[in-house]
């Protein structure tokens, strides 16, 4: 997927909208430029290399907003002064694209995806050590219907599809395929409570046919709105994975059993907002199998004013991957940051962001370390109707 491509799509777009169907349609594109450092971005264990970079952002967002159809489809990118794929200097292009029917019963969305970015563009983790290319390729559905004044189901299932561009004899990353189909059913108590029945079924792939996870999981769940700001989400239930080894002279079954849940508490007030969250779940990883992943998350916003707005965000991470013969790999990640955002205008949108990560895995244990500082503004143009 080339920048070029996602602009002729664009401009298609804008062409055949303007063919009878100006009045919906409309482009908001924001540009920008950052400067980054980092002192360890590829998360070394061994000779930790700082970076510096700079870099300039664009997002186009083309929407159609109907009475009861929405489109919308995003190219966006960043461009830095250099190459490479650390998750500071990961040039990357994304095209986003998403379609939403609303009815009287319920709502169909429809999101795909296609990317080409680094394994450590998205939160600054390292995969192994290693940061290389990653194209991926995803679709979903979710589709919620009102089966009665109380009850309501929701279906989402998905596609995922990545592969890496490693050198021919890094072994840590795994090309893979991922699908997964989410069933639930939730019924209203009342206007502030409702229960839910959750189940997932998943197959997670390698490309090159040698591993393979399928797993199956049920959870039973509630929300509930205790106050008009504070509202608690929570579920919890059991997860099954089967991973087999495929090789030339046999295949080998490991079962992993165990508990699954999650758990929300939010608030949302008029210049505080909290979220704080915990989790365990079997997940997609690049790596041979599913892995069981637990986590914990905190994020705060307080809004100073208008034009001012500070955030922390903080994250703890683990990650349980089977290994082949039955063996299991552990790796523990942490990262925090701290915001700061200043609109000097409605369009003009200058950012600070101060961050830390940490990763150790083993055994032998092994740590590694990064923290950065950024500086962004965005330019917001006003809504052009096309």
């Amino acid at each position: 997927m080339k920048a070029r491509l996602l602009i002729c799509m664009c401009g298609a777009l804008a062409v055949f909208t303007n063919k009878g169907f100006a009045s919906p349609w409309s482009i908001e594109p924001h540009v920008g430029a950052s400067s980054e450092y980092a002192s360890n971005p590829e998360l070394r264990a061994v000779k930790p290399k700082s970076e510096r970079h700079l870099a300039a952002l664009f997002d186009v967002p083309v929407r159609y907003d109907g009475d009861d159809i929405q489109l919308e489809l995003t190219p966006s990118g960043r461009y830095s002064d250099s190459s490479g794929y650390s998750s500071i200097s990961s040039n990357y292009e994304h095209l986003d694209a998403s379609a939403k029917h609303l009815s009287e019963l319920g709502a169909l969305t429809l999101q795909g995806k296609l990317a080409r970015d680094s394994s450590l563009f998205d939160n600054g983790r390292a995969s192994n050590g290693i940061g290389v290319r990653r194209d991926a390729a995803s679709a979903t559905v979710d589709w919620t219907r009102s089966v009665s004044e109380r009850v309501q189901s929701d279906l989402q299932a998905g596609w995922f599809h990545t592969r890496y561009d490693q050198p021919p004899n890094a072994t840590s990353l795994t090309d893979n395929r991922y699908v997964s189909l989410n069933p639930s059913l939730i019924y209203s108590a009342n206007e502030r409570t409702s229960f839910r029945i959750l189940s997932g079924f998943g197959q997670y792939k390698s490309l090159d046919g040698f591993t393979e996870s399928k797993s199956e999981s049920l959870q039973l769940g509630f929300e509930r709105e205790w106050t008009e700001i504070w509202s608690l989400s929570a579920s919890a239930g059991a997860s099954r994975s089967r991973n087999s080894y495929n090789f030339f002279f046999g295949t080998f079954q490991k079962n992993q059993n165990g508990a699954t849940y999650s758990a929300t508490l939010t608030r949302h007030g008029e210049r505080i907002t909290f979220k704080s969250s915990v989790s365990r779940a079997l997940q997609p990883t690049g790596f041979a199998f599913l892995a069981r992943q637990d986590r914990f998350s905190l994020d705060a916003a307080f809004q100073r004013s208008e034009r001012l707005a500070f955030g922390v965000a903080g994250a703890w991470q683990k990650e349980r991957e089977p290994q082949f013969g039955g063996l299991e790999s552990d790796q523990h990640y942490f990262s925090a940051q701290l915001t700061a955002d200043w609109h000097y205008t409605p369009d003009w949108i200058f950012s600070l962001r101060a961050s830390r990560y940490s990763r150790t895995y083993g055994p032998p244990s092994v740590s590694s370390a990064s923290s950065g500082i950024s500086l962004e503004f965005h330019r917001r143009f006003l809504r052009i109707d096309l």
